[in-house]
């Protein structure tokens, strides 16, 4: 039941956005069409993830190495793409109480961000030295110090 309430505000909300943005209805409208717009899109995107789950972890994996060379693992991604998600869904449903963020988006994304840099920190300390070091001469960085400045020298480095 849920969601099709989901889908039916997306196709009202995105529906109403585009007659408003057309001038057939009244602007004053808009934010009500934006507001179950984006809590249609939001849900869609939820039932997207946990469908594709798999598939969308192993794409940001590839992602990730191919950009920075990190061979993160799978269930730390996991973690963090879940941690993005229920983020997402407790702003939506904290909207929808009372039509107001208890929380800016700007805090909350930040929040996010602090989250999953430590859970990625975490990881990098979990792997041994020589692991450590190896990764840092793949990427020509330097490879003495303990084990926490090589683990800050990988969360720092970019390409």
């Amino acid at each position: 039941m849920r969601q099709h309430i989901n889908d039916s505000l997306t196709v009202i909300g995105t529906a109403l956005a585009s007659l408003v943005s057309a001038g057939v209805i009244p602007a004053e409208y808009g934010t009500l069409a934006a507001i179950g717009g984006g809590v249609g899109i939001a849900a869609l995107l939820e039932k997207e993830w946990r469908k594709n789950r798999g598939a969308i972890i192993e794409s940001v994996e590839d992602f990730i190495e191919d950009k920075t060379g990190l061979d993160v693992d799978a269930d730390v991604i996991g973690d963090a793409l879940d941690e993005v998600v229920d983020t997402v869904s407790e702003v939506v449903d904290d909207f929808m109480d009372d039509g107001d963020l208890d929380k800016s988006l700007s805090d909350v994304a930040e929040d996010l961000v602090e989250d999953i840099a430590e859970d990625l920190e975490e990881s990098l300390k979990g792997m041994t030295v020589n692991t450590l070091r190896s990764m840092l001469s793949e990427r020509k960085l330097d490879t003495k110090g303990k084990k926490i400045e090589l683990v800050k020298r990988l969360l720092n480095y970019s390409e």
